[in-house]
């Protein structure tokens, strides 16, 4: 029996470790070998190509609102102010059966490209989404939603690199903002951009920020079952089944106001939660010998750590088992420190060094109980896939245009 749990333990303690530190390393490692090779084969950067005004492609932003009447108007400004050809931009709102007056405040714009789908019977996201594509005929979709905002030249951004045909999908970066519009990413959200980066710099495409990203119409398809996650499962199924390239461009940026609130978080990681698991049947195509690096990275990624919580709870049961072993007695004031520590950080307040390691720990522990909720949704409902958007504020600071990043 102490075999077993000694072997369990550090098994365990090896796969959270792997997830949340030695994959980023072996991501980072790899990129810049990729890179390299790049460079030294002379193989030409794209982000700098800069089509004429007639090789851009035929855009429709596309949203799926639910209720969003007090934020649908200054969104849909927002789009129409950002740099590029009126002619070739389109905004198509659907409405997933809001009850409020988003449908009457997207008509009374009166523009020609902006309309809107008024869906009557709310079905979630991603049915609506899917719905929705069926009245758009231009070349690339942008995707986005009602809550954020574009950075002026954002949508030309992303709509640049469809000039070479191999590229299928583009995504944005989303920064974060406080209520004063000063940039208020946690250190997991900036880690998660870089793996992200990372990921994209090798081909490998396990889901996008979903308040700004773009694919080929031709591209888009709807999965076998409803689910949560559309920012992860749609570009994943166009990667997998039409082998198209992926880019990130951290330069299309979309703006985002913190949720705030501990609890609205929780919540929303929850539902992320029970839309990973959701989603495993609906990526199946990873299991074909031809995706296996795919594959691999999606386990480490995201699989991985969607196991931490329960990963965690092994660690300390067969922590307290193994309690009359010498050393284990400090590793479980270890872990109880860190738990404590976690703790803490939920309200301590941001400054100083010791108190921002507090909050990175209870980030931690938050995302963590909230993955494990998120498990129990699904097993109570695997169908699941109607939610109420999280509530942000109704107004963004003025935002400005800034440069491209190289």
């Amino acid at each position: 029996m102490v075999t077993v749990l000694t072997i369990v333990l550090w098994t365990s303690l090896a796969g959270v470790c792997y997830s949340y530190a030695g994959y980023p390393l072996l991501i980072f490692a790899s990129a810049r070998i990729a890179r390299r090779w790049a460079a030294n084969a002379g193989q030409p950067v794209l982000f700098n190509v800069e089509p004429t005004e007639t090789e851009l492609p035929n855009v429709t932003v596309l949203i799926a609102a639910y209720n969003a009447g007090e934020q649908i108007r200054q969104r849909i400004q927002n789009l129409l102010d950002c740099d590029y050809p009126a002619e070739r931009l389109q905004i198509l709102i659907a409405s997933d059966g809001s009850s409020d007056d988003t449908v009457r405040l997207v008509c009374e714009f009166g523009q020609a490209n902006v309309s809107v789908v008024p869906f009557e019977q709310r079905r979630g996201k991603t049915c609506t989404l899917v719905a929705a594509v069926e009245n758009v005929s231009s070349e690339v979709i942008v995707l986005t939603d009602a809550s954020t905002q574009f950075e002026t030249m954002a949508i030309r951004r992303l709509a640049k690199h469809f000039v070479d045909p191999a590229i299928g999908i583009v995504a944005g970066k989303v920064a974060i903002l406080d209520e004063l519009g000063c940039e208020s990413e946690s250190l997991y959200w900036r880690s998660e951009m870089m793996v992200r980066l990372a990921e994209a710099e090798l081909g490998l495409v396990l889901g996008v920020s979903g308040a700004i990203y773009a694919m080929r119409r031709k591209l888009f398809g709807a999965p076998q079952r409803p689910t949560i996650n559309d920012d992860m499962v749609l570009p994943m199924l166009a990667h997998l089944n039409h082998r198209c390239k992926f880019v990130l461009d951290e330069s299309a940026l979309a703006y985002a106001v913190s949720s705030g609130g501990l609890r609205t978080e929780f919540r929303r990681r929850c539902r992320i939660g029970a839309g990973g698991f959701q989603s495993l049947s609906v990526l199946s195509g990873l299991l074909s010998v031809q995706h296996i690096y795919q594959a691999a990275a999606f386990v480490s990624h995201k699989l991985l750590r969607w196991m931490c919580p329960f990963l965690l709870i092994l660690i300390l049961a067969c922590n307290v088992g193994l309690l009359v072993m010498p050393g284990y007695q400090r590793l479980l004031w270890i872990q109880g420190t860190a738990y404590l520590l976690a703790v803490i950080g939920l309200f301590a307040p941001n400054c100083g060094p010791i108190a921002r390691f507090a909050r990175t720990a209870s980030s931690f522990l938050v995302m963590n109980l909230a993955i494990l909720t998120g498990f129990f949704q699904w097993l109570v409902d695997a169908n699941q896939v109607v939610w109420n958007p999280t509530p942000r504020p109704t107004s963004l600071p003025v935002l400005g245009t800034r440069p491209a990043q190289e």
